[in-house]
């Protein structure tokens, strides 16, 4: 993974810091989904790389100010603060990657559709080419599969069998500023793999405290040992949630899973009215396909 140079291009404008208060529903947030392992194509239609790129570059030039997902859950639901773009009304966007692929972080061949730049090469590329004060706030969140046994399991059923589930490089990107690590699950409750103790299939099975702790404080303990930091967001695997996960275990038992918030994949706009427990988001794919339709479904 690349440097950031500490020599960057400053930008002709400037955002202003705007302190939003706790239930302040002025604050409106796009949180957008990438999964790397998207790729059926090299165009923005079929392929979530050139739809991150294309993205970024459409955005920014509209205006839209990123920040990185601690920081928005912060100001939403804690009063922190938070930089906006004071001469617009759009919401702020945030930007997340489910399933912790290699592609995420690096540049690697793809079978019949050639040499595919990491999502991290993209984000550094950005940054290269508007200076980091174009966007300071940048950085993505990357939601990773803790269990080393499943993301072997799940690489040959579901993927490609390249051992493209790697956590090597887990660390190197909870350090850098464009990345941030997240909490996936311990073995995502994938249906691939073998039945167990627990049913298999989503998250929507997860009914006991017992598979909480399993799916989500032991995940984050393991990820905590790999990269030196506790992961502070829970994204549901498939989008997918139980009641009793979102209304009794993470509003109860903060003090064992260290998380400010958990994400699903229900389509809208993050506000201090949202669920913190089922933030929605917009996924790359299903709710849009190319940059205009990006801003067409964000409303601007």
């Amino acid at each position: 993974m690349g440097i950031i140079s500490n020599s960057l291009v400053k930008v002709s404008y400037s955002f202003l810091p705007i302190r939003i208060r706790s239930g302040d529903p002025t604050l409106k947030a796009a949180i957008l989904t990438y999964h790397s392992q998207n790729i059926a194509g090299n165009d923005t239609t079929n392929n979530d790389h050139k739809a991150l790129a294309a993205d970024l570059h459409e955005l920014h030039g509209a205006g839209y100010r990123f920040v990185s997902l601690p920081s928005l859950v912060g100001s939403l639901f804690d009063g922190g603060p938070i930089e906006k773009n004071p001469q617009t009304g759009q919401p702020v966007v945030c930007l997340t990657f489910d399933d912790g692929c290699d592609y995420d972080v690096r540049t690697l061949e793809f079978a019949g559709f050639g040499m595919q730049a990491g999502f991290l090469s993209i984000l550094e590329d950005f940054v290269q080419q508007h200076g980091k004060q174009a966007q300071p706030g940048l950085q993505a969140t990357s939601f990773v599969i803790a269990s080393p046994q499943a993301r072997q399991i799940i690489d040959r059923g579901s993927l490609f069998g390249q051992g493209h589930l790697s956590d090597d490089w887990w660390r190197a990107a909870a350090h850098h500023p464009l990345l941030d690590i997240g909490n996936h699950g311990w073995d995502h409750n994938h249906p691939d793999l073998v039945a167990g103790q627990y049913p298999r299939g989503g998250f929507t099975t997860i009914e006991t405290i017992e598979h909480c702790r399993q799916q989500v404080v032991q995940a984050g303990a393991f990820i905590n040992d790999k990269t030196g930091q506790w992961p502070q967001v829970f994204a549901y695997p498939f989008g997918e949630s139980s009641h009793y996960i979102r209304a009794e275990f993470f509003p109860e038992y903060g003090r064992e899973h260290h998380c400010l918030a958990a994400l699903g994949t229900r389509p809208g706009l993050a506000s201090a009215r949202s669920n913190r427990w089922n933030l929605p988001r917009f996924v790359c794919g299903r709710d849009w396909s190319s940059p205009t339709e990006l801003l067409a479904t964000l409303g601007f």
